[in-house]
């Protein structure tokens, strides 16, 4: 469940750190992917920002189903996939390329946008807390990235959609990681 704190992150300072590494980048305009793009300067760096986003939510799919259900879980495992296939095409290889990394990128997105109305389903149904947050995250997400397919600032709408369920998703890891420790911790007390 740690991956989904650590994946996020990881991924987010690759993207900062890459970003301000790029000669004469400009993240309010270009997508995140230029940072990997074949010819980029900062191609490993986004790639291994890209990799840490995969498999740290994809090892914590699984284990997040009991706390947000299968769905959000699913969408989440399906998601860290779609990562690594926006990693393994990068822009600027081949026309047919940046096709698929275009495909594999608005899968992931709309992916990631599910996650948390997902969740917030689960939440609801078992009356824990955050059902309307995790359906605002979302509905956040999916707008922003819709606007990052624009002319206005697309760079910027993409962040602003990326970081809002990746900061949902590293609250839930906490929340998740945090709250099985205190749970083993009254248990060990208990005995």
């Amino acid at each position: 469940m740690a991956g989904a704190i650590w994946g996020p992150g990881l991924f987010i300072a690759a993207w900062v750190l890459a970003g301000l590494l790029a000669p004469n980048y400009p993240p309010v305009e270009d997508h995140i992917s230029d940072l990997a793009a074949v010819d980029a300067p900062t191609r490993v760096l986004m790639s291994l920002g890209f990799a840490a986003f995969a498999i740290g939510a994809g090892s914590a799919a699984w284990p997040l189903r009991r706390l947000v259900g299968w769905p959000a879980a699913l969408a989440l495992g399906v998601n860290a996939a779609l990562t690594l296939g926006v990693m393994l095409t990068p822009v600027g290889g081949s026309p047919d390329i940046d096709v698929l990394h275009g495909g594999f990128a608005g899968l992931a997105y709309v992916s990631l946008a599910a996650v948390g109305p997902l969740a917030s389903l689960t939440f609801r149904r078992r009356g824990l807390a955050l059902p309307i947050a995790s359906l605002a995250v979302g509905l956040i997400t999916l707008a922003c990235l819709w606007a990052s397919l624009g002319d206005t600032a697309p760079g910027l709408f993409q962040r602003l959609g990326l970081t809002a369920t990746d900061v949902w998703l590293m609250t839930i890891g906490f929340a998740a990681v945090f709250g099985r420790r205190r749970a083993d911790e009254r248990a060990a007390v208990g005995q």
